[in-house]
């Protein structure tokens, strides 16, 4: 006698609860990761020296790369992350570096001040970057394209001139914070990449799915060898330079949020304005085949303040140190 074939819709629900029950388990494991690196964290607040060479910050953002833990404690702890951070008030603008109470007390002050001789650093206790409890106007910046895409690092000034000059100039009651969460990223995850340049050098899809469409599609599979694919689509070829130079640094999971606060009940169009500021300050950062947009944040209490984060998005070394660095000019906003 033939067993009676299992019921799809039974089959389903099996597949269902175990899909929920991995994501509800990868959730909890975040939050137990973020919380445990948030015990005895503490704030360094950075005192700009007199004079800030351009590579100081890319001299700096390539030490925290050893702070890189072990692939196992990677796996089962997480990477623990800092949390570059220019917040504002109506006195002044400052800048100040969350660090999480897992990376001993004294290493981070001491980098800081090998890679800017002449900075002064204070160490204290954690507090949120804006105040709670007020009118808050919550964004964050993401790429518009895939985090192979590099963004631009030459300026000819100094790039976060027009951010401070966003963020001062508040009212009494008003205060304002970019935050830069950075984790340094090694292992699998780099080497998407390398494949992003061979699908366009070979005229292939980047990804699985868009390879399997191409599969089942009537002529979907390129045919053409690279050498007419460089003629049929010149631009290939700079974009292949720019990933392949982008993959040949030090890279960083990356997330960008800002907020800007107010305890006045009728300021919602001035913060509105605010937030159109400082976002379009991150324009400079754009090239011609990376930059980065706006979305909405978030509106939760203690989003920020809790400097919790995702996976990011990849920033090489040299485009971390152009957004998150300490200024160059002495007469800077702040």
């Amino acid at each position: 006698m033939i067993p009676p074939l299992p019921d799809p819709a039974l089959g389903g629900a099996v597949i269902g609860s175990v899909v929920a029950f991995a994501i509800a388990a990868r959730a909890v494991l975040w939050r137990w990761r973020n919380a445990r690196f948030a015990r005895n964290a503490r704030l360094v607040e950075i005192a700009v020296p007199p004079q800030v060479e351009p590579g100081s910050a890319a001299a700096w953002w390539s030490q925290v790369m050893g702070l890189t833990a072990p692939r196992w404690k990677r796996a089962l702890f997480g990477q623990p992350h800092l949390s570059w951070e220019y917040v504002a008030d109506s006195a002044s603008v400052r800048v100040q570096l969350w660090v999480p109470g897992l990376v001993p007390p004294g290493l981070v002050e001491k980098a800081i001040r090998s890679a800017w001789p002449g900075a002064t650093v204070t160490t204290r206790p954690v507090e949120p970057p804006t105040p709670r409890g007020v009118r808050t106007s919550r964004w964050r910046m993401t790429l518009a394209r895939p985090d192979h895409y590099p963004l631009t690092t030459t300026h000819s000034g100094d790039p976060l001139r027009a951010l401070l000059g966003a963020l001062s100039g508040l009212r009494p009651g008003e205060h304002a914070a970019v935050q830069v969460l950075v984790r340094p990223v090694t292992g699998r995850r780099l080497s998407a990449a390398h494949r992003a340049a061979s699908a366009l050098r070979n005229g292939t899809s980047g990804s699985l799915r868009s390879e399997l469409f191409d599969l089942i599609t009537p002529g979907g599979m390129s045919l053409a060898r690279p050498g007419e694919l460089a003629r049929m689509f010149p631009e290939r070829a700079e974009e292949i330079r720019a990933i392949l130079a982008k993959a040949g640094q030090s890279r960083f999971g990356v997330q960008i949020s800002y907020a800007i606060t107010s305890d006045r009940p009728d300021a919602r169009g001035r913060l509105r304005g605010r937030a159109h500021e400082i976002a379009a300050t991150f324009a400079l950062f754009a090239s011609g085949h990376q930059y980065l947009r706006r979305l909405r944040g978030l509106d939760l209490p203690g989003r920020m303040s809790s400097r919790r984060m995702n996976t990011g998005y990849l920033l090489a070394v040299n485009e971390l140190a152009a957004i998150a660095h300490l200024p160059y000019d002495q007469a800077a906003p702040g």
